[in-house]
């Protein structure tokens, strides 16, 4: 049999199905890392250099695992001295403020500002897409509950704005290299959502958002791969350490922030750092894949290399199987 008329005909449907080509689109960038990192202002550049309006509208300071969390009636300061680049942060930065008058600006409350305030002055409507990210370490299965990452893009779901979260390795960090290659990986996947999207319609269906993530070495990844959130969170689960100067990874991450702030070596600083942390107590991570080892699990594919695209709801509800399964085990308890 010859494919190629076969071919031909569904390229030829996809043509007439999506028949509106690729257009600039209104985006607005948050993150959990603050505005400041090169990753987020890296994404900003790059998009406009592909023909979208794009602003930023992120937390003034460090904000990562602060999941959905919002400061609730108390005012808050926004930054708006870069307003001319479309650059807003969000959040107190006077750390001289007591804990009553000092306001964080979380990923949630910088998203909902980039939405409701920034982006209705810009353009006059809500955006056509919220990012989320690139954040400085990634966002996979378990570990997602509590990221401010994927807090924001929930955020966003509930405004009905199209959502993507994007996470890449803690190297990019360090590496201002790594900045362009992440970008280029989130230009090519708005590029196919939108030159894929059907007339008239918004870039994701309503309440539904991706999760992005890539792996540690992007120059040679292993291409994409639609995933399942799952449980694994990349090999790490959270923790409680009653002893933070016994845990060899709070330890090293200590010693090096304490090493580049100094510019003293890492063996000078790291007893140092060592009796600082001594009796100390905090949550961390550990090692674990929380039973999940499922090939089709995030967790799993981006570690292995490759980019992970998870596709999520911004609603919480269980599936219909347990929520049968709740009516029997509470039967008689409610009116059906």
């Amino acid at each position: 049999m010859n494919k190629k008329p076969f071919i031909l005909c569904v390229s030829l449907a996809q043509a007439l199905l999506f028949s509106q080509s690729a257009q600039a689109l209104n985006i607005v960038i948050s993150n959990d890392d603050g505005w400041q990192t090169n990753n987020i202002q890296t994404l900003q550049q790059d998009l406009v250099a592909a023909g979208h309006q794009v602003i930023i509208s992120a937390p003034c300071t460090e904000q990562s695992g602060k999941g959905g969390a919002v400061n609730i009636f108390k005012p808050v300061p926004v930054d708006e001295s870069k307003a001319a680049e479309n650059i807003y942060c969000v959040g107190e930065t006077d750390s001289s403020k007591s804990f009553a008058d000092y306001s964080e600006g979380t990923p949630v409350m910088a998203a909902l500002y980039g939405i409701q305030v920034a982006a209705q002055a810009q353009w006059q409507k809500k955006p056509d897409l919220l990012i989320s990210g690139p954040n400085v370490g990634n966002n996979l299965g378990a570990m997602n509950e509590n990221s401010g990452t994927i807090g924001a893009a929930i955020l966003a779901l509930t405004q009905e704005v199209p959502a993507i979260a994007v996470s890449a390795h803690q190297n990019s960090g360090t590496d201002a290299s790594q900045g362009h290659k992440i970008a280029a990986v989130v230009v090519d996947i708005v590029r196919q959502l939108e030159a894929t999207r059907p007339a008239g319609q918004p870039l994701l269906p309503p309440y539904m958002g991706l999760n992005i993530n890539l792996p540690e070495e992007i120059d040679s990844n292993l291409g994409y791969k639609f995933t399942d959130i799952g449980w694994n969170g990349g090999g790490m689960t959270w923790a409680f350490a009653s002893d933070l100067d016994q845990n060899p990874q709070v330890v090293d991450v200590l010693t090096q922030k304490a090493a580049e702030a100094t510019g003293q070596p890492a063996a000078v600083v790291r007893p140092l750092v060592k009796q600082g942390l001594k009796g100390k107590q905090a949550v961390t991570i550990a090692p674990g894949d929380n039973q999940d080892q499922d090939e089709q699990s995030e967790g799993v594919a981006v570690k292995q290399g490759y980019i992970t695209i998870s596709t999520f709801d911004g609603i919480i509800q269980a599936s219909s199987a347990k929520v049968q399964l709740t009516r029997q085990r509470l039967f008689g308890l409610a009116q059906e």
